[in-house]
Formats: C-alpha cells, sequence, structure tokens
C-alpha cells in the first residue's frame, strides 16, 4: 500500500474531508480517472450499427487470415463462413432490432440465436442441419469477441482512484492485492462499489467535492476518519498494512456449540462476487454460497451473451464448495451496475428495466443464463435467486422459461437438472405482498436494495442517503412482517444485504427471527463470533 516518498513535496498537507465508506488507510499515487466527455462512445449509445458492421468486418478479415494458411478442406470450410458472414441478410435481423434499441450485441446475438434455434427446431437430427447451426454459432461468437475486443481502462495497481464515481465492474476488473483506496467527489456509502471495498478492504471516502490531484501525486487516504489528504508531510502519515482477509477454519457444526436458551440455529454463508473471491475460501467454514452476484462476472456484453463462458463460471464456483449449497442470482444490471451493449443504469433505471425486468424484456440474455444455471445444476446443490421482483407474475413468467430451456437441452441431450427458484426480497411491493409468492422455492431479503425503495432516498445520492439510516424503523416493521408470510408459507428465508454485517443489524436480524445469513469473505469472521456468542435470542413461533 506504500506511494514513493522520494522527493520534495509540492506543497504543505491538503486536506480534504468527506464522508467515510470504507474503512483502512492506504498511501498512493493519485490516478485520475477521466472525466466522461473524453471517453470512448459506447456502441450502446453511438452507432450500434456501424459498429456491429466494423465487429462483422473484423471477424471476416480473421477468417481470412485463418483460410490463407489453411489446407484446402480446411480453407473451404473457412471461406463458406466467409461467405455466410458477408452475406447481408444475415445481418438485416440484428440491424432491425438496433432500430428499436437494442445495443450492438445484444442485438447480433439475439439474431443469430433465432437463426440458430429455426435450423435446430427444423432439422434435429439432420448431420446437415448441425452443422449449418455449428457455423452459425461459431459465427456468432467471433463477432461478438470482436465487439468485445476494446481494451477496458484500468489503472495503476496501488494507486489511489481520484474521480466523481466509480463502475463496480471497474472496481472489480482492478487487482486491489498490491493496496490502493478510492477517492470520490460524489458516490455513495451504501452503494454496490462502496459494499465491494468493505467486502475487499479497500479504503474509500466519498463526497468530497472536488479533489484537485494531480496524476502520480501522493494522497493518503483515511476511510475511518473520511480524509483525503494531498502531499502528506512525514512518513508518520503512512498507513500499516491492511490485514489480509481471515481464512476460516471453524466448522459450521461447531456454530452452536456454547450457545444458552431455545435459540435455533443459524446458518452463515458467504457472498460471492468474483472467481477470486474463491481463493481464499475454506468451503468447510461456511454453509454453502447465499449469493453470487452474476453479473460481476462479466466484463463485456459478449462475455454476458456466451453461455459457456456463464457455463465455466458456474462449474468453478459449485466444483469449488465441495457439494455444500450455491445460490446463483441471474443477472441484476441497472442502477450503478452497467454493462456497455446490455444495460447504461443511470438513475432512471433505478424504476426502470433492472434485474428481472430487464431479463424479461431481453428474454434471448435470460434463456442463455437459464440453460447455463440448469446445465451448473446438474453438477451439485443450485439454487437460483432472481433480482428485483415486484409481482408474482414476473416469478411465473422466469419459471415457465426455464421450463421451456429446460426441455429444450432434454431434446439436445445435454445434462441439465430445473433448480429450484427464489426470489429477493428488495422491492417494497413484494415484501407488504410476500404471501402471494407461494410459488417461489425461498426468499432472500436484499436489505440494501428494500431500505433505499422503501425510504425513497437513493443510496448513491450523498444528499439523500443519510434517510436510509434514518428509516431503519420503517425496515424492521417491514422484516417483521415479511418473516411472519415466509413462516405461513413455510418458505425458507434468509438475508443477504450489509445489514447483516453490522453487530446492530445482526442482533436485531436475530430478534427479528432470521437465523439465515450470507455476508462478505471479509466479514465471516465477526458474524460467526456473534453467532456463536450465544447471545442468539429465541426464534419466534407464530401466536
Amino acid at each position: 500500500m506504500a506511494g514513493p516518498m522520494a522527493g520534495p513535496f509540492s506543497a504543505r498537507p491538503r486536506d480534504r474531508r468527506g464522508t467515510p465508506a470504507s474503512p483502512g488507510r492506504a498511501l498512493g499515487p493519485a490516478f485520475r480517472a477521466r472525466d466522461r466527455a473524453a471517453a470512448v462512445v459506447d456502441p450502446a449509445t453511438g452507432d450500434a450499427a456501424a459498429c456491429l458492421r466494423a465487429a462483422v468486418a473484423l471477424a471476416a478479415a480473421e477468417l481470412r487470415a485463418l483460410s490463407a494458411g489453411a489446407d484446402p478442406q480446411s480453407a473451404g470450410v473457412l471461406d463458406f463462413q466467409i461467405e455466410m458472414l458477408l452475406d447481408e441478410e444475415i445481418l438485416v435481423p440484428a440491424l432491425e432490432r438496433i432500430s428499436k434499441g437494442d445495443g450492438a450485441a445484444l442485438a447480433w446475438a439475439g439474431a443469430m440465436g433465432a437463426y440458430i434455434d429455426a435450423f435446430t427446431a427444423s432439422g434435429p437430427g439432420d448431420d446437415a442441419f448441425a452443422a449449418r447451426v455449428a457455423d452459425l454459432s461459431d459465427l456468432q461468437h467471433r463477432v461478438l469477441d470482436a465487439l468485445a475486443g476494446r481494451a477496458r481502462a484500468d489503472f495503476p495497481e496501488g494507486a489511489v482512484y481520484v474521480g466523481d464515481d466509480m463502475a463496480p465492474s471497474l472496481f472489480l476488473a482492478h487487482d486491489w492485492s498490491q493496496g490502493g483506496a478510492i477517492a470520490l467527489s460524489a458516490g455513495s456509502a451504501i452503494g454496490h462499489v462502496a459494499l465491494l471495498a468493505r467486502a475487499y478492504g479497500v479504503p474509500m471516502v466519498i463526497g468530497l467535492g472536488a479533489v484537485e490531484a494531480r496524476a502520480g501525486q501522493l494522497v493518503l487516504v483515511d476511510g475511518d476518519a473520511g480524509l483525503v489528504r494531498l502531499d502528506p508531510a512525514d512518513a508518520l502519515a503512512m498507513p500499516p498494512p491492511t490485514p489480509p482477509l481471515i481464512s476460516m477454519t471453524m466448522p459450521p457444526a461447531a456454530w452452536g456449540e456454547g450457545r444458552t436458551g431455545d435459540a435455533a440455529p443459524a446458518r452463515l454463508c458467504v457472498n460471492i462476487n468474483t472467481l477470486s473471491d474463491l481463493d481464499n475460501l475454506d468451503p468447510a467454514s461456511v454453509d454453502g454460497v447465499g449469493l453470487v452476484r452474476t453479473e460481476f462476472l462479466f466484463a463485456s456484453a459478449a462475455e454476458v451473451l456466451f453461455e459457456e463462458r456463464h457455463f465455466a463460471c458456474y462449474r468453478q464456483i459449485v466444483h469449488r464448495l465441495a457439494g455444500r449449497p450455491v445460490t446463483l442470482r441471474m443477472l441484476d444490471f441497472g442502477g450503478d451496475k452497467t454493462l456497455p451493449g446490455i444495460a447504461e443504469g443511470g438513475p432512471a433505471s433505478l424504476l426502470g428495466e433492472r434485474g428481472i425486468r430487464l431479463l424479461l424484456a431481453h428474454p434471448e440474455l435470460a434463456r442463455i443464463q437459464a440453460r447455463a444455471l440448469m446445465r451448473a445444476a446438474a453438477l451439485g446443490p443450485v439454487s437460483v435467486l432472481l433480482p428485483m421482483v415486484t409481482v408474482p407474475a414476473e416469478l411465473g413468467a422466469m419459471n415457465s422459461l426455464f421450463e421451456e430451456e429446460a426441455a429444450r437441452l432434454a431434446r439436445l441431450g445435454i445434462p441439465a437438472r430445473l433448480p429450484p427458484i427464489g426470489i429477493m426480497v428488495e422491492v417494497p411491493a413484494a415484501a407488504l405482498t410476500l404471501d402471494q409468492f407461494g410459488a417461489a422455492a425461498f426468499f432472500s431479503v436484499g436489505t440494501n436494495d428494500l431500505m433505499q425503495y422503501l425510504s425513497a432516498a437513493a443510496r448513491d445520492n450523498p444528499a439523500t442517503a443519510p434517510l436510509n439510516a434514518q428509516s431503519e424503523p420503517a425496515l424492521f416493521r417491514l422484516l417483521d412482517q415479511v418473516c411472519a408470510a415466509a413462516r405461513a408459507l413455510g418458505t425458507p428465508l434468509s438475508v443477504c444485504g450489509d445489514l447483516a454485517s453490522t453487530p446492530q443489524g445482526l442482533a436485531r436480524l436475530l430478534a427479528a427471527g432470521f437465523r439465515d445469513f450470507s455476508v462478505a469473505p471479509r466479514h465471516l469472521a465477526a458474524v460467526r463470533a456473534q453467532l456463536h456468542s450465544g447471545a442468539l435470542p429465541p426464534a419466534r413461533t407464530e401466536g
């Protein structure tokens, strides 16, 4: 975490006060985020048709290069693919989708998926049709790869990221193992980046206003005090190293030992954001994975539209957990979780197409993920969690989609299992009518979004975020009702939001009757200690 200390300081220390968002202290050279106006125009918001044509041309050029060095038989196959790719008719359906608002990658994946489905349905078992399907699938992914070929912006290891705000995808693409910190002029202490920063132990301060740090200028970030200091005057400002993530070794079976009273046993699971979260995880130390935020596993629209990429990620998680249950949440893009070409995010999307709404509006995306999830479910105990559900009809529509894709996989002879499908309880309308969701296999409360929507205060807006904390009495009244509804239905209920990671929040959740929690890896030790302390109140019963 140490930055360069040599050379005279250009100015006396200058402090900026903000709001603590993630604890810890770090010192490093400033990295100035580019202004949005200087960013490359994204294909979803610029000329998506031109972007798609350019990707097709690039894919064709790559095929020509392969053909030039291939044997005659292989060259014939490649030349046939080139001819297919350059046929203007193959672009027409994708261009029509673009004219209706789809980004380049989503339009191409959907159009080619429809072609592939048509050939699959027309000639099952026919070798000629199978060969054509293979060609189309190859072209689909080659163009998607071309669309994803733009390098993602990153910044040096150990640097202090200074900017207006930060995208969760950028946070997750960066290697934080060598230290670093985040200093934002805006941001939110309960937004997704702050949640990730706390989970990864990255110091973060928000609400700083203009931070006039030059690129490379030495910056100290104190996430405990909410302080950012430019050009710290002496080595005393150097922070102690942040302790590494604690490896958990106590088996779940020992959690109940030493507790008194008639408390129901508690379950503790872990939240997973990226595959690297598995590196320091001892599967024997948790009851399972309570939440995989699948939207954070993919770096581009091309990846998120590639079924095999989904399956590879899910398979790795299932194998790592060695038989323990894994709950995979479907893609929850929207708000501050964006993916160019799929979801542009922004404040409007918080009340617009987000989570299950986006998936149902773009069923080709949902079908790709559903197939991969069911293939993973054949490998181990996988459950699927639906994000941002508001009404039972959304659950019904997604259940039907899964059943259709399960039948398709069965026709193709691909091993798959229809997993239990539950819902996130994060929209007040769903929380207040939970008794109507009897078709859900389980419920998982997302306290972060539930609080935001309940208080009508955006968590990524520093001006209104404090209202979230002040609305906690309303939240716990609603959670009492959620517990009662789940008990009446006999439906398993858990919490996967940040609230369970704080001692006060966990205590109140336990008092409300919750016994199933899923938290970030960094919080496992503290939450386990609190659960093991013997302080669990008796579980509530009806009446």
